[in-house]
């Protein structure tokens, strides 16, 4: 009864050994110009270092980093090799290589199928799926990003006094109160002095997704679909536990499966209007006025269309693409409010910054909803305010996380810069051979908490980000070693919206409400959750908002 037990025992101890010795001989290599990457010691054959993984993959990723103090580690996991990079310049090296060298195309089409259940339409319809991705690109050229953010900022302009609502009565059901979608996200309260507290998470994320859903696919999708936000929330909340196919079967997981096949169904009918209007046929009752659907969106249906995409590849990566333009974004503006409003002083220096950019329309307009109406200089805000976008990428280092991925297809070499290995603490740098046929991790969450990269990594310091130039002391916002936009190939491509996008919703808000907390003297910044590529947090935090302009 107890040899197997005592087998199993006996060759976990044996690989703990070998995969030790093999550590400590790679350490020792202190003198080697090329040098074999140190593997993280394991117990259990074949299963490696899955379990801390699954445990706290961040965690175990900036332990074993410090520990072997090098720019690359390797895991063995399963039959597979992962090699980690933890340091900018292998980071810019990876960036640089070819296709050919480094690719994440089958780890995208394992991805889609485990997260949005393509059902492997990605990778069998290869040729349709890269036409519909290259249909994105619209996204990095003047006319898109000019025409998005016009059509965010007037939206905004006239929408920001409807974050929440007024009402001179404690319950406004009790007067047959319409609220806006975002209000009853947010589970508003109002109060009898003007003040309405709010689920303060869910109130940013939903008045921010309505703008942007709205201003891409156009306000029919959300009309006849109004679940489509707590379905695409839903999703979000349980996407890692989809990706972890041991956990799909939780609570979170079992939502996400549902509200994804809702999303999917939405977009497959949106689609289908969409395709007929492009015919010249009818598009249904439900989809009668599709003149506000953005072009970008416009051009990739007719490119489905023209391939002859399947409803699953539509479907399924439409969806990706409507959780992606809000995932980040939304989250990242929520986090960065509160890290603002959290402090009196930076407030008050940003609001002054982007006083002459983001104000009262100063002829007293209002907005339809009869508050008053903003008036947003959208490239003066973007140009000329270090403060707020510096505000802007600090958030996005705290907040992000995930990984990025990439498939070894050619033997690859990489070297450690002069800069890089001092700051490591090592006597020079050294050079790693990463094989072919293994994987490459680029450990973005764990380089934006690292303190040789980013001193202080746990606080909240945008002038880490700003650098002052020339006699006159200009100053210029550089992103320096932060790549939550990613890089090469694979950058994000609507980088340079989101970034417009996101400095429009912060400042619009800053403008035109002042938030504090509910029941005590601060506002506390609430614990992080997982959720998505950027993180949510643990629970939703009540605050407490006024109106500075009626």
């Amino acid at each position: 009864m107890l040899f197997i037990p005592t087998i199993f025992v006996i060759i976990c101890l044996i690989t703990r050994i070998i995969t030790e010795i093999q550590k400590r001989i790679s350490q020792n290599q202190v003198d080697a110009v090329t040098k074999t990457p140190s593997q993280v010691p394991y117990w259990v054959p074949f299963v490696g270092s899955a379990f801390s993984f699954a445990k706290d993959i961040e965690g175990t990723i900036a332990r074993d980093r410090d520990s072997s103090g090098d720019g690359v580690i390797s895991y063995r996991i399963g039959l597979s090799k992962y090699y980690v990079v933890n340091m900018p310049s292998l980071v810019q090296q990876i960036f640089a290589q070819k296709l050919s060298t480094l690719s994440k195309e089958k780890i995208l089409e394992w991805f889609m199928n485990v997260t949005f259940a393509d059902g492997h339409a990605t990778r069998d319809e290869h040729h349709a799926f890269h036409e519909g991705h290259k249909a994105l690109n619209m996204m990095l050229k003047d006319d898109f990003i000019t025409e998005a953010t016009t059509k965010t900022a007037r939206a905004v302009e006239t929408q920001v006094g409807s974050l929440v609502t007024s009402a001179p009565w404690p319950s406004p059901a009790e007067e047959g109160k319409d609220l806006e979608p975002w209000e009853k996200a947010g589970d508003v309260t109002f109060h009898n002095d003007g003040t309405v507290d709010a689920n303060f998470y869910s109130l940013i994320v939903n008045y921010m997704g309505q703008i942007v859903i709205d201003m891409l696919w156009g306000k029919a999708l959300i009309r006849n679909n109004p679940g489509l936000q707590k379905d695409l929330w839903d999703f979000d909340e349980g996407v890692h536990h989809l990706v972890t196919s041991l956990l799909a079967m939780s609570a979170a997981g079992r939502r996400a499966v549902t509200a994804r096949t809702r999303l999917t169904k939405a977009m497959e009918e949106w689609h289908t209007a969409m395709a007929a209007v492009q015919r010249g046929d009818d598009p249904g009752p439900q989809y009668q006025d599709l003149d506000d659907v953005s072009e970008v969106m416009r051009v990739r249906v007719k490119t489905w269309v023209e391939n002859r995409a399947s409803a699953k590849l539509q479907g399924t990566n439409d969806v990706s693409v409507l959780w992606g333009v809000n995932v980040n974004s939304n989250k990242n503006v929520f986090w960065m409010l509160l890290q603002i409003y959290s402090r009196p002083e930076l407030l008050s220096d940003i609001r002054e910054e982007i006083a002459e950019y983001v104000k009262v329309s100063p002829t007293g307009e209002c907005g339809s909803n009869g508050f008053s109406k903003l008036q947003i200089d959208v490239d003066g805000l973007c140009k000329n305010c270090p403060l707020i976008k510096a505000s802007f990428y600090e958030t996005m280092r705290m907040n992000m996380s995930g990984l990025g991925i990439r498939q070894v297809n050619q033997d690859l070499v990489l070297k450690e810069s002069a800069h890089d290995a001092t700051m490591f603490g090592k006597k020079r740098p050294q050079s790693y051979r990463i094989p072919a046929g293994s994987t490459l991790v680029l450990g973005n969450g764990t380089m934006q908490q690292d303190p040789r990269i980013f001193e202080d990594p746990d606080q909240f310091r945008p002038q880490r980000f700003i650098d002052k130039e020339g006699k006159d002391g200009s100053v210029r916002v550089n992103m320096k070693n932060l790549h939550t936009f990613g890089g090469g190939s694979y950058k994000c491509k609507g980088r340079y919206f989101a970034e417009k996008e996101m400095l429009i919703f912060a400042a619009s808000i800053l403008v035109m409400w002042d938030v504090g907390p509910v029941d005590c003297d601060a506002l506390i910044l609430p614990k992080m959750g997982l959720a998505g590529a950027s993180r949510s947090p643990a629970a939703d935090i009540r605050v407490r908002l006024a109106r500075r302009y009626q």
